[in-house]
């Protein structure tokens, strides 16, 4: 006695017309929007290059070692000079001008004076 699957025939032959027609399709649209996440997440997160971000992840999709690069690259914030708050840059006026009183200091001092510099 022999198990035949004659009775789905016709169906397993619908199903597999379906999945040969439909899965290039769905590789295509997954292919799609993996290439353009990376420079959607950067131009979404306002980077100054998300084009070139673009670029790499869509190389990513083709040397499959680009992507993860694209990937980190879309979610790394660059420092901008812009955005340094006015206390941190207060900060450094007043260590500099320090600094260079400190310096004006030490020129003064003839080669052979052992007098002590004092850095306030």
């Amino acid at each position: 006695m022999r198990f035949t699957l004659q009775s789905f025939d016709p169906f397993l032959h619908w199903m597999t017309l379906v999945i040969l027609c439909i899965m290039p399709l769905l590789i295509g649209y997954v292919l799609y929007k993996l290439g353009s996440l990376p420079g959607a997440i950067a131009r979404e997160r306002g980077h100054p290059q998300a084009a070139a971000i673009g670029i790499c992840g869509w190389m990513g999709v083709v040397t499959l070692v680009l992507w993860p690069v694209a990937m980190v690259w879309a979610h790394l914030s660059p420092a901008r000079l812009g955005e340094i708050n006015a206390d941190r840059t207060s900060e450094l006026l007043a260590r500099m001008q320090r600094a260079s009183k400190l310096l004006a200091q030490i020129e003064a001092l003839a080669p052979g004076q052992s007098t002590k510099v004092t850095g306030g």
